[in-house]
């Protein structure tokens, strides 16, 4: 029993505690083989994690080049398109004399330009705009707003839209809305940008449909609805993206920078909103901005 208790206090003294209270041989072949294996698991394990992690990080350089690169391709397009309108009709104006143009000709020429140069400065306050939003350098100024006074005129504007989209608008604003805390000129901003989304990917006599009613807890619930083309899940997170175009082509149906609807959701949030899109493939799409007073907690400026 003596030599049986000794032979055991011998190997137990052979063996040490890891830190974790493992315990491990420090000696022997046995042991040997085990912390060979060890380090050579630990070399594996570390390959492959930094393996892992430089694929990561070039697939996200790829993707971030690729979204670059398509972006300057949309810009240009944006950019030079009304630039060419607007150099080509001013030629023609400032040759009025030389060619004979007939008044008629005249003013639409002038609308035309017009038209252009709008959209030309629409285009770079977009990346203005991005720019600022990503630098978190955008400054929101919250107070009270009464948004049905804010939607009377983003309704306006959908009346002129519509009949120049050759498409029908419905406004439908319930009636003593309660005042939200919202930036008033960004609340505006928008719910114009999502109706312009709207109507840009609408069918010709389609419909657009802006509703604003009370909620659930005192919020305001604004909803833009159509009866466009809609978006599957996934064009929905690229839509939602930035610079995010489901059509990259450059002879694609519908123009825009592709900065709309990211531009919408990233100022409602700032506004302490939620922003929710409900979309389905071919039936068209609802963007939902909740605004009250249990965003009001969660308002912040940037």
């Amino acid at each position: 029993m003596v030599k049986a208790s000794t032979s055991r206090t011998t190997r137990l003294d052979r063996l040490d505690r890891t830190f974790s209270g493992a315990i491990a041989p420090n000696s022997g072949a046995v042991g040997s083989l085990l912390t060979q294996y060890s380090i050579q698991l630990g070399d594996a394990l570390l390959r492959h994690r930094t393996e892992l992690a430089e694929r990561a990080t070039r697939v996200e350089a790829e993707i971030a080049s690729r979204v670059k690169s398509e972006f300057i391709a949309n810009i240009s397009h944006e950019l030079r398109t009304p630039l060419n309108a607007i150099l080509g009709f001013s030629n023609l104006l400032r040759d009025a004399d030389t060619v004979q143009l007939k008044p008629d000709q005249i003013t639409e020429y002038a609308h035309l330009i017009v038209e252009s140069a709008e959209g030309l400065l629409s285009t770079v306050n977009d990346v203005i705009t991005i720019s600022k939003l990503q630098s978190r350098k955008m400054e929101v100024h919250l107070d009270d707003v009464h948004v049905d006074e804010v939607l009377k005129s983003c309704a306006a504007w959908g009346t002129s839209r519509a009949k120049h989209m050759r498409q029908r608008f419905i406004s439908q604003i319930d009636d003593a809305l309660p005042a939200i805390r919202a930036d008033q000129g960004y609340l505006g901003d928008s719910v114009t940008r999502v109706m312009a989304n709207a109507f840009r990917f609408n069918h010709e006599e389609g419909a657009v449909v802006l509703t604003a009613k009370r909620g659930p807890y005192n919020k305001v619930m604004i909803c833009i609805s159509d009866t466009g083309i809609g978006m599957t899940e996934d064009e929905v997170q690229i839509a939602l993206s930035e610079f995010g175009q489901i059509d990259n082509r450059l002879d694609r149906q519908h123009e825009g920078t592709g900065l709309g609807l990211p531009i919408a959701r990233a100022l409602t949030e700032l506004q302490g909103g939620e922003f929710i899109v409900h979309s389905e493939k071919g039936e068209g799409t609802d963007i939902i901005m909740l605004f009250g007073d249990a965003a009001m907690e969660t308002a912040h400026v940037v």
